[in-house]
């Protein structure tokens, strides 16, 4: 273990250590108060943590867990992490085979886990801290974790315009230029600041707020498409399409009668999808996507690899760009299953 210098200390973030290995816990705790975390709790299974979760003041804002333990492990840990304390950032330290981590990766997303890591045993200290101080572990201005808000409420901040949309860039590893970007939805709440797509995007698809927010969207993106094309740069902006959008059948026309409204230029746009519109009604979507792209616009796929979409399906639409899932690419290692997908 490396030594790294004391980060700025947090002392309102509580962690809980959950390693049934008692010297490797108690290292554990020390790096963390070390690491700036002052309220660090501990226990040597997955049971006595979820006493310590129940019993707790205020919530954990870390868990630290080992997987394998006895009777309880990280796996079924997590999975009760995900139903009592969902806010709780997750870090698993293991010594398992590389595979094995990526089963559990993929099981946290599956169950909505706010997994933050998966770091080999034993753990640097200089890994540890990035993790835990990095912004996506703690709320943070753009994305602040909220419950989900009423409808009502929603609408009336879509009518008095406080959605936005924020540009997340892409950028070419090779040479580290701007090649384009991507929107993501945030809400300008007037009480609780900045607020991330969970406490809003559910009620939005399942009710008819799909097609203007939809469309919202569009229009505070505009300016960097118009950007873009006036400045001469590559690349273009994504925005999402819901399949809940998709399944309308006049959405390509509304979108396409918007990006004229806009005067965008139609190859500076790409419309994002994700696997999961083959569970609505598919020939709608379908129909939607043939006729965007015969209109100009570029189609892609999110999170490939996600969902369980066959490969007769895939050359069956008429995608432009596939967006592998990060969990695919992330940690890979030349030889593994997932080095010859990709590599496929």
């Amino acid at each position: 273990m490396d030594s790294a210098p004391d980060p700025e200390p947090r002392p309102q973030s509580a962690v809980l250590v959950v390693e049934d290995h008692a010297f490797q816990r108690r290292v554990l705790v020390r790096m963390l108060e070390r690491l700036g975390f002052p309220h660090v709790a501990e226990a040597e299974d997955g049971i006595q943590a979820l006493a310590l979760l129940a019993a707790a003041e205020r919530p954990f804002d870390f868990v630290v867990t080992d997987l394998d333990m006895p009777s309880m492990d990280g796996m079924a840990l997590m999975r009760e992490i995900g139903r009592h304390a969902p806010e709780a950032g997750v870090v698993v330290l293991s010594s398992a085979p590389r595979d094995l981590l990526s089963a559990v990766e993929w099981l946290a997303r599956e169950q909505q886990i706010k997994l933050l890591a998966v770091l080999e045993k034993p753990p640097w200290t200089a890994a540890l801290a990035h993790v835990l101080h990095q912004p996506a572990a703690h709320q943070g201005r753009a994305g602040r974790c909220a419950p989900t808000r009423p409808i009502d409420e929603i609408a009336a901040a879509l009518a008095n315009g406080q959605f936005e949309a924020f540009v997340q860039p892409k950028i070419r590893f090779a040479d580290g230029r701007f090649v384009g970007g991507e929107a993501l939805a945030r809400w300008r709440h007037p009480q609780l600041g900045w607020l991330a797509p969970a406490a809003f995007i559910e009620p939005i698809e399942t009710s008819a707020l799909v097609e203007p927010f939809s469309l919202a969207m569009l229009e505070s993106v505009a300016w960097a498409v118009r950007w873009l094309h006036a400045t001469g740069q590559p690349g273009r902006i994504a925005i999402n399409a819901s399949p809940a959008w998709l399944d309308q059948p006049a959405m390509a026309e509304g979108l396409t009668q918007a990006v004229k409204r806009l005067k965008l230029p139609v190859e500076r746009l790409t419309i994002e999808v994700t696997e999961s519109v083959a569970n609505g009604n598919l020939a709608a979507a379908l129909e939607n996507l043939a006729r965007l792209r015969m209109r100009g616009f570029t189609l892609s796929v999110d999170d490939f690899g996600t969902g369980f979409s066959s490969l007769l399906r895939l050359v069956s639409s008429p995608f432009s760009e596939l967006k592998l899932d990060r969990g695919f690419v992330s940690g890979i290692e030349r030889g593994t299953p997932r080095w010859f997908v990709v590599e496929s």
